[in-house]
């Protein structure tokens, strides 16, 4: 996410929800969220593409959707993504990563059994090698009237949490001069 991008000017949001078309296994579909009581939580946010309508299009992709309670998609959710976009802006760019927590759902929705998640994390890296700066956010999926700093973890523990090893070797410093 860019300082650029974000300045650039606003395309209009997409409106329709669509199967992406890189997903060639069995995918959630619009049907699967109605009368669900949840909403189609984005991972990327429209609000971050909005420089580009391609960009835009894609967040719009179900493979980027998972269930989130309205409470919590237009609460604490949003105010993380609004905030990653301030940070963006003052940083001039940030690696952004966010994803559903997927280990212990016991909740689905729709004909395709849509995992609902019980938390989501978000991650921000600022830099490269050792001298990024980095934070996680591992924020429960329910109503929040809590700040965001109180859900600020370490990468280390959302790797854990997730058994994704997101950086590998990013935050070593190179051989290389």
């Amino acid at each position: 996410l860019t300082r650029k991008s974000l300045e650039a000017k606003n395309v209009p949001r997409a409106k329709r929800f669509n199967a992406d078309p890189q997903v060639k296994s069995r995918s959630a579909v619009h049907s699967d969220y109605s009368h669900s009581g949840y909403t189609r939580g984005h991972m990327a946010p429209a609000g971050d593409m909005a420089f580009n309508e391609d960009a835009m299009k894609e967040t719009f992709y179900m493979s980027n959707m998972a269930p989130q309670i309205r409470t919590f998609n237009n609460g604490i959710w949003k105010e993380l993504e609004e905030q990653t976009r301030d940070w963006a802006y003052k940083k001039d760019d940030l690696i952004v990563i966010s994803g559903p927590m997927m280990s212990g759902i016991k909740e689905s929705i729709g004909k395709n059994d849509i995992g609902v998640p019980k938390s989501f994390y978000k991650i921000l890296v600022d830099g490269e090698g050792r001298t990024a700066d980095a934070i996680g956010f591992i924020i429960p999926h329910a109503k929040s009237d809590k700040r965001l700093q109180e859900y600020a973890v370490n990468i280390d523990e959302i790797e854990q949490q997730t058994g994704i090893d997101f950086f590998d070797d990013y935050f070593e410093e190179s051989d290389e001069e």
